[in-house]
């Protein structure tokens, strides 16, 4: 009487079998052929303070040349606070880069890791569903710099209330000694002030710019990169954490546009082309301040 049981449960186990075997080429069908030679992920700065803006920057290179890759997944941000997602696409010879960038503001202090951003798709090489993955990311965020900074403010407050006081204590002074020389000889005559120095120009944004640019021609670091793309948005008239498209829209000025596409490229784009890149900077920026 067990063999009938036996039966049926093998006949349901070979059908089992024969449906998840049909499934798993119709799930790839969905997925684009292609071949994924680089896919990264990195911060411009992995140490910063709350309520202080950085960037989370993803690329991406295939050899195909793609209109868009959807497929590409950026990391959960968690609690942090997405100011900006902008997706850049370029094509070359070599095929095509995308590069995703975040602009990020932790709420809170604490170390967060942000997972790997991935894609996937058919391995063009193993013609394989395969799940592209990049290195994961770990940033720091400090929350005692602002109390820092305000007992610093106030300690510079109480030294300056504390020199006003000599100050006026000195002019007391000054003025009692005078009363008493007036009255044991007569007044002589007042002498003019001396003239008063020319006042410093105050410094402008081309000034700030210029000084970034031969700082970052003097060592193009990677400090140095992000001193010059910061002047050049605030050239533009860009708030501080402003995405490119925001820096674009707030100048009309055709020359500064194109040093800041350079700074945008140089900073975010393929490390592989990080040299030319740079020389467009700084030609662009100098061309601009002339």
């Amino acid at each position: 009487m067990a063999r009938p049981d036996l039966s049926r449960a093998a006949a349901a186990a070979a059908t089992l079998a024969a449906v998840l075997a049909a499934a798993a080429p119709a799930a790839a069908q969905g997925l684009r052929a292609l071949h994924v030679e680089a896919l990264s992920m990195r911060a411009d700065r992995v140490q910063l303070h709350v309520g202080e803006v950085f960037h989370l920057a993803i690329h991406v290179h295939v050899a195909e040349r793609v209109a868009a890759l959807d497929e590409l997944v950026v990391p959960n941000v968690g609690t942090m606070q997405l100011d900006g997602d902008e997706r850049r696409v370029g094509a070359s010879a070599t095929g095509t880069d995308v590069v995703e960038t975040l602009t990020l503001e932790p709420t809170a202090a604490g170390t967060y890791t942000f997972n790997a951003a991935y894609l996937d798709a058919i391995d063009a090489r193993t013609r394989k569903p395969t799940r592209f993955s990049s290195n994961p990311v770990r940033v720091v965020v400090a929350g005692a710099a602002p109390e820092t900074a305000v007992a610093g403010a106030l300690w510079q407050l109480a030294g300056a209330v504390v020199a006003g006081v000599a100050l006026l204590a000195v002019l007391v002074a000054a003025v009692l000694a005078a009363i008493v020389l007036r009255r044991r000889r007569p007044v002589a005559a007042l002498q003019p002030p001396p003239a008063a120095p020319p006042p410093v120009p105050a410094r402008t944004t081309r000034d700030e710019v210029a000084d970034a640019l031969r700082a970052y021609r003097t060592a193009p670091a990677n400090g140095a990169l992000l001193r010059l793309r910061g002047a050049l948005f605030a050239a533009a008239g860009a708030a501080p954490g402003a995405t490119l498209r925001d820096a674009l829209r707030a100048s009309g000025d055709g020359a500064l546009h194109a040093a800041l596409a350079a700074a945008e490229r140089t900073a975010f784009g393929p490390a592989a082309v990080r040299d030319a890149s740079s020389a467009d900077l700084i030609g662009a920026t100098e061309s601009w301040l002339r």
